[in-house]
């Protein structure tokens, strides 16, 4: 039976009334979402460090200090009160005094971004490496700020909820660790914001690894670490579940990949103190009007390694997690001496390549077999996996440790060395196809 057409009217605005109910409702349980978000953190500090001119005691650089005034407007846009550190204001002294009142000022709902752009330096004593930031007026190790002097000036802030170290320098990657690092909070529970912004977050980014150098002339008028880093969280890039907000692990699935080349591979991971939170940015806030990519003038840079075509960056990022896990669960299987767990990180098919030996998966397995017997335990004292690119659906990995082997006899053997690894997902699932060992 057909309605009249005054009834078929009344319906049809009676729906569309219902649906701009639902839309407005929406909006506004997203708005006050994403405000809840922003509201759960008191302050947000940042200090920004960029040096291009060090007086002719390490060789000048061009981009350092236009990313970290790049870098400081959007953190601005993002509610940061940032401390500016350029050139000559950049010294040794100036840096750790902005630390000092960073620990006295920020509590427990705050939180803490620091960004370095400038030299950095690697120093080998030993077996250990150590890494360093090279401020301003620094002419040998002494005037320049250790990794070990950031990460105690991390562990002053143990009350500071988040914390950020964005390091665009040669050997950053020595800050921290990727053990602990990946996350305990699942993604699709419904209140995964929640947890991830409540926990303690101790995390890093750096653009490049030990022994690496990074690339100053980049893309945009940035250096090339900087400008996908920015890509990835002022322009929302790496917001890859559309919900407007950049969480740690989008933005690096998004930017290692991304920034990784020839000459620099980006490492990421956690400090000591990390309790699975998740560093986040607000992807919906808009810059100002002057902030936009591209706004200063400089020299064109030279050409640079292309970058992964977005859409393969996607497919990247879906699995970034999963395709590093067998690598994980290789040095958790060392420690527990767990011989089950050590074989099932591995392809049947697996390699491993030792100088001129080439060893089977049988081989691998029944060497740790004879090997983990012998053994009262293992530490992994570091390690570190960095990305080094996709291609024919194969993930490459360099990656470095430092581990100590007791032996039941009472020996004690450290080993401090170089490895790569390559995984392939089989059958659901992400395993190691090939290991090159001891490469230092």
């Amino acid at each position: 039976m057909e309605q009249p057409e005054a009834q078929k009217s009344e319906g049809v605005l009676a729906a569309m009334y219902r649906l701009v109910l639902a839309v407005v409702a929406a909006l506004c349980l997203h708005s006050a979402t994403r405000d809840a978000r922003a509201a759960s953190f008191g302050t947000n500090y940042a200090i920004v460090v960029g040096i291009d001119n060090y007086d002719g005691q390490w060789p000048a650089l061009r981009y350092a200090v236009a990313d970290a005034r790049r870098v400081t407007g959007f953190l601005e846009s993002q509610g940061y009160t940032v401390t500016l550190l350029l050139d000559g204001d950049a010294t040794r002294e100036s840096i750790l005094d902005a630390f000092r009142q960073a620990a006295l000022t920020l509590g427990e709902n705050d939180r803490f971004l620091f960004y370095f752009g400038g030299h950095g330096h690697t120093d080998r004593l030993g077996n250990a490496e150590h890494g360093y930031l090279v401020p301003h007026g620094a002419s040998g190790i002494g005037g320049m700020v250790g990794m070990e002097e950031v990460r105690t000036m991390s562990g002053l802030m143990s009350n500071v909820r988040h914390q950020l170290f964005v390091l665009n320098s040669c050997y950053g990657g020595t800050i921290g660790t990727l053990r602990g690092a990946t996350s305990l909070v699942a993604r699709d529970r419904p209140d995964y914001l929640d947890q991830i912004t409540q926990r303690q977050a101790r995390q890093f980014m750096a653009a490049g690894g030990p022994e690496q150098q990074v690339l100053d002339g980049g893309p945009g008028g940035l250096s090339w670490f900087t400008h996908y880093f920015l890509e990835a969280v002022q322009d929302g890039a790496a917001d890859l579940d559309g919900d407007r907000i950049v969480t740690f692990p989008e933005m690096q699935a998004y930017l290692l990949p991304r920034a990784s080349n020839a000459t620099q591979t980006p490492t990421s991971g956690a400090l000591p103190g990390h309790a699975f939170g998740e560093y986040i940015f607000d992807a919906s806030i808009k810059q100002p009007a002057g902030q936009a990519l591209g706004l200063m003038t400089v020299p064109s840079p030279p050409p640079q390694p292309p970058a992964p075509e977005v859409a393969q960056l996607r497919d990247i990022a879906v699995d970034f997690d999963a395709m590093q896990q067998p690598i994980h669960r290789l040095y958790a299987a060392w420690e527990a001496l767990d011989i089950d767990a050590y074989a099932a990180q591995w392809s049947p098919s697996a390699v491993q390549l030792v100088g001129a030996k080439k060893r089977s998966f049988a081989d691998i397995v029944q060497r740790r077999a004879r090997l983990f017997p012998k053994l009262a335990g293992v530490e992994v004292e570091r390690y570190q996996v960095w990305f080094r690119g996709f291609e024919d659906d194969i993930a490459s990995f360099d990656a470095s440790y430092d581990m100590a082997f007791y032996f039941k006899d009472g020996r004690v053997v450290r080993e401090s060395e170089r490895e790569t690894y390559a995984t392939r997902k089989i059958d659901g699932r992400w395993l190691i196809i090939e290991n090159r060992d001891y490469l230092r």
